[in-house]
């Protein structure tokens, strides 16, 4: 059974959120150890008074993930990469698009308003658009444009696609807010975990 994804409850567990919605797209409910939900959320919220999850949260998580073993839970098997600078693209040889067309999932780091960060994951890719689940309640007001474009849906389907050119642009150079939102950000900023289950 897989569950439907969820929306974040605060502000700031996007990280958590997010990191569950990957493991309930990749793995059954039955398949998902109770040990794993807890180490998320124990690990996760590690900012300053618990708002926001910090990059080195995530790497970390990924490493733990890849070499969790429950006998009662063998079916949990994961394969994860911490991809960071330069290695965050989405040029169609990227690692980030051979994750998804392997049917992986893609932790993506973005810009948010104010200049926060931002935790969504990736499903999917096609004609040029990244399809994706951002935990956070959002509507067309957030964002004024064209190359981002949200919609409701329910169970395990993308809310948001992101045209690849303006997620992947750089972002110090815009002035204005909007442009900032869901763009990967300049080199130095870029983090994703690259999440696949391992069929055994």
């Amino acid at each position: 059974m897989k569950v439907p994804f969820r929306l974040q409850v605060s502000e700031y567990d996007c990280g958590p959120t997010a990191l569950i919605n990957a493991l309930s797209y990749l793995f059954d409910r039955r398949e998902i150890p109770p040990f794993v939900v807890h180490q998320v959320y124990k690990e996760c919220l590690d900012l300053d008074s618990a708002r926001g999850t910090s990059f080195n949260a995530i790497q970390d998580l990924g490493f733990w993930f890849k070499h969790y073993r429950e006998e009662r839970y063998s079916a949990f098997t994961i394969e994860t990469e911490f991809i960071s600078g330069n290695q965050v693209h989405l040029r169609p040889t990227g690692k980030i698009i051979r994750c998804l067309d392997s049917g992986g999932v893609a932790l993506l780091c973005v810009n948010s308003s104010r200049n926060n960060w931002h935790y969504i994951i990736a499903l999917y890719y096609k004609d040029g658009w990244l399809h994706c689940h951002d935990p956070s309640p959002r509507s067309k007001r957030f964002i004024n444009g064209a190359a981002v474009q949200f919609s409701p849906t329910v169970g395990q389907k993308p809310n948001l696609r992101i045209h690849c050119k303006w997620l992947d642009k750089g972002i110090k150079k815009s002035r204005e807010e909007d442009g900032r939102k869901y763009a990967l950000g300049d080199i130095d900023d870029r983090v994703c975990l690259l999440l696949k289950r391992v069929r055994v």
